[in-house]
């Protein structure tokens, strides 16, 4: 899961560290908007063969590095055995 850390390093032009932990918000932290969370969902859905429904991508399931790896591989896992 470095892939999505790395996307969104280089995209965000940030870098996770003690002072900016993984668990961060990323949109209440200003590092990202709905342009830059469009771009992100596209990356995740082309890299990982995956979906996001509405509801994932409006409730507050994708807002922190956190988030993201555990929805991802979720989903990763559950097309895997489905």
């Amino acid at each position: 899961m470095d892939k999505i850390r790395d996307f969104i390093e280089e995209q965000f032009l940030i870098e996770f560290d003690d002072s900016f932990p993984e668990d961060s918000d990323l949109f209440k932290e200003g590092v990202m908007d709905s342009f830059g969370y469009v771009q992100l969902i596209r990356f995740l859905e082309q890299e990982f063969d995956i979906r996001f429904t509405e509801q994932e991508m409006t409730g507050d399931v994708l807002v922190s590095l956190v988030q993201i790896r555990e929805t991802v591989a979720r989903k990763v896992a559950a097309r895997a055995t489905g």
